[in-house]
């Protein structure tokens, strides 16, 4: 039932002139968020998303940042930072004119759901918001090269975000989309 609603607000959304979705469950605004990705210099990329990348390496800084710890988070235990999400806005030409401040998911062994912590993302009017949602990195690869590496990453994420949007419905994703990574990170689907 809950993929026919997903599939029933889709439609209205792509076939009315109501925008009943958030930007980041469109994959139309997503494919638009890998152009603005692919489009940039290194130069803005790593202005743009050098953060994030560290923030991925080594989340403790946002525990802090957030006051995320053992005695003052909603969840017993020692929390851990679950997801790491990143958002940017985009014009009307698919270029990147806004970044947002990170905005994180943490749980613990202990808790059965995940809480969040950071600023709310919001774009300007007439921009429109693609959220990038990475885990913290458990090892990465002695070969992985920022940006190159990382911004790949990133494209893979949100290629994976439009295969989850899919598989919410309870279709098959197109093939460019059916690939392996990280995309949502709940969903009506099994992982």
């Amino acid at each position: 039932m809950d993929q026919v609603l997903a599939r029933a607000r889709f439609e209205a959304h792509t076939q009315t002139e109501y925008d009943i979705l958030r930007s980041g469950w469109d994959p139309t605004q997503l494919r638009r968020g890998i152009d603005a990705l692919e489009s940039i210099s290194d130069d803005e990329f790593d202005n743009l998303f050098y953060e994030y990348y560290m923030a991925l390496h080594d989340p403790t800084g946002l525990k802090d940042e957030y006051d995320i710890g053992p005695d003052t988070a909603e969840v017993e235990g020692d929390p851990r930072i679950a997801l790491v999400i990143k958002s940017f806005c985009i014009d009307d030409q698919n270029e990147i004119v806004n970044d947002l401040p990170l905005f994180v998911f943490y749980s613990s062994e202990q808790a059965d759901k995940n809480y969040t912590a950071g600023p709310d993302p919001d774009c300007p009017s007439g921009t429109t918001e693609i959220p990038s949602m990475l885990p913290p990195f458990k090892d990465a690869p002695a070969d992985f090269i920022y940006p190159e590496d990382f911004r790949g990453l990133m494209i893979n994420n949100l290629i994976c975000q439009i295969r989850d949007i899919y598989r919410n419905m309870g279709e098959r994703p197109p093939k460019q989309y059916d690939i392996d990574g990280f995309g949502k990170p709940h969903g009506n689907f099994d992982r």
